[in-house]
């Protein structure tokens, strides 16, 4: 076992615990931008979910879930926003994951 090992477990496990959030988020977004209806108020957990993606895209991801779980079942506008929201968390999350994996990584 090298040195590394440690840091490629966590990292395999940390893109193991989000592809299949991942892979439940498309099919949310998909259900939401269906149900959207641009006459109804607007998600705040739309908006919420694209500030975090950028702030703490983690806190984005599960802000991000929330407002298309909403949207859903509410059918109120916001959508496209959240789906940014969604897409932006995730790439900027594994962005993270990969730098601290190459930091924590010894030469």
């Amino acid at each position: 076992m090298t040195s590394a090992t440690p840091s490629i477990l966590v990292l395999v496990l940390c893109l193991a615990v989000l592809a299949p959030l991942a892979f439940l988020g498309f099919r949310q977004s998909r259900r939401a931008a269906a149900a959207s209806d641009e006459s109804v108020g607007s998600n705040f957990l739309a908006g919420m979910a694209f500030l975090f993606a950028f702030l703490a895209s983690p806190i984005g991801i599960l802000f991000s879930h929330l407002s298309l779980r909403q949207i859903t079942r509410t059918g109120a506008s916001g959508v496209r926003l959240a789906i940014a929201g969604f897409y932006i968390s995730y790439a900027l999350t594994v962005v993270q994951l990969v730098v601290l994996f190459a930091i924590s990584v010894p030469r």
